[in-house]
């Protein structure tokens, strides 16, 4: 199975059901877009140390029995237009 390529709601199963963690996940990920984003030029911003922290935080939390989410673990890109807390802004543009 080819973790990057499987959807939100059956990657959320398998978290929950142990048969994956996000870390797998998140670095199945990260691998596909390190092989095709010079093609792709989907990211304005990727930072893979961040989001790999954040699935390890994922997987603890799961360990630990903490309440989850219906989406827990589960990685999301956020469109460049959509103001966060800890990344710049460039909503297409360099005027930001």
């Amino acid at each position: 199975m080819e973790l990057a390529l499987i959807g939100a709601t059956e990657a959320a199963e398998q978290i929950r059901g142990g048969l994956i963690s996000s870390e797998d996940l998140i670095s199945a990920c990260l691998k596909q877009i390190e092989r095709l984003e010079d093609q792709v030029g989907a990211w304005a911003h990727l930072d893979t140390d961040f989001a790999l922290q954040q699935a390890r935080t994922a997987d603890r939390a799961m360990q630990e029995g903490q309440p989850l989410g219906s989406l827990h673990g589960v990685p999301v890109g956020i469109k460049d237009i959509i103001d966060t807390k800890d990344i710049l802004t460039e909503d297409g543009t360099v005027l930001h």
